[in-house]
């Protein structure tokens, strides 16, 4: 089997993803996006410390954030990503790391975002990383991410903007239920796209138990 990981690595570093993606800074954009975000913003202390897994090029989540004065730390395994995101938001701090494998203390952050990346790891490692995030943050600390809603496996290989990408996911059921049984109360979900298409998300916004 070929690895999952250097298939999404190579394909976010030779593929044109942000000649068609992530081209304005603004929010405002993608209006499920900023609904979402500010969601979890509204339920923050001013200052708060926000991890960003899977953090492309820091646009526009990241800037969006790091504008509003919160203390943001993310992480990507893309150089390229990286190299961005410095550019872009300089005024955060930005680490390359698999996302599986960076590590942080207990308690380190108010909340933990991860958008449009879960799904780009072997979902036999999903439950461990929500219960990795989960760790790292404070006591009642806000989760935000985006999971799949259907079936793949790390097989799930296809073209993704001039590139291979690969995709891994359990059901939209069966990703609620994880959540809540690595120990979150979920607050908001609702789905992203249209059923029976790939971009189709589903946004999970839940609070530490």
């Amino acid at each position: 089997m070929r690895d999952m990981r250097e298939i999404v690595k190579k394909g976010y570093e030779e593929g044109d993803y942000y000649k068609f993606y992530r081209l304005s800074e603004r929010m405002d954009e993608y209006p499920l996006e900023k609904s979402n975000v500010d969601r979890l913003t509204a339920l923050l202390p001013n200052g708060a410390r926000i991890l960003d897994l899977g953090c492309g090029s820091g646009i526009p989540f990241d800037k969006y954030l790091a504008d509003q004065g919160f203390q943001i730390t993310a992480v990507d395994f893309v150089q390229k990503h990286i190299d961005m995101a410095r550019e872009s938001v300089p005024n955060a701090t930005f680490i390359q790391e698999d996302i599986a494998e960076v590590d942080f203390s207990t308690g380190s952050f108010d909340a933990v975002l991860s958008l449009y990346t879960i799904f780009h790891i072997p979902r036999q490692e999903h439950r461990d990383l929500l219960l990795s995030i989960r760790r790292i943050l404070r006591d009642g600390g806000l989760m935000l991410v985006t999971m799949g809603t259907f079936h793949e496996d790390e097989n799930e290989i296809g073209d993704f903007i001039g590139s291979e990408m690969a995709w891994s996911s359990y059901s939209l059921e069966e990703n609620l239920r994880m959540v809540e049984e690595s120990g979150f109360k979920i607050l908001h979900w609702e789905e992203e796209g249209e059923k029976g298409l790939p971009e189709h998300h589903l946004w999970i916004l839940a609070q530490k138990e």
